[in-house]
């Protein structure tokens, strides 16, 4: 099974309104707003990182880019760094790109910025660059199992 195929099992499985679509291939989560016809603050960015050596997931909107400084102090993490594009592959079996915003998906800890909250609906690529779905974000939170979602850990680009 696919990683696009698993969320939808796992939307369908908690009876979640949905709208998945397929659309040409995005490079940049500014793309695949653009393509699904979404505001870029409805985006959800899945970030791989290592936090203290230790691979997570950073949940944040497209619009903004992550503050590190903010988010050790919030987490009391010493040491935070991207992934590289190797690790995120070996990771999630993924490319830079299609990662979906559900770390647990790939074992990951996943923390999503407070900034997503403020839209009714998230938008993300579903495992697949040419693949996106559309959900309410209050659907969304309990499926994330994320650490806690009210910090917000980014900054506007």
């Amino acid at each position: 099974m696919t990683v696009y195929e698993s969320i939808i099992q796992l939307l369908d499985n908690h009876n979640i309104k949905y709208r998945a679509l397929s659309h040409e291939p995005t490079p940049t989560c500014e793309d695949s707003a653009r393509v699904r016809g979404t505001s870029s603050d409805q985006g959800a960015k899945a970030l791989v990182c290592y936090a203290d050596k230790q691979p997570i997931m950073i949940v944040l909107p497209c619009s903004r880019k992550l503050d590190p400084k903010l988010f050790k102090s919030l987490f009391g993490v010493k040491d935070l760094r991207f992934a590289t594009p190797d690790e995120v592959i070996q990771l999630t079996s993924l490319s830079v790109g299609a990662i979906p915003p559900l770390g647990h998906l790939f074992g990951l800890p996943t923390y999503v910025d407070a900034e997503l909250a403020k839209n009714q609906t998230i938008a993300f690529n579903a495992g697949d660059r040419t693949k996106s779905v559309i959900m309410a974000y209050s659907d969304y939170v309990p499926l994330s199992q994320n650490h806690n979602s009210s910090h917000t850990f980014s900054q506007p680009k």
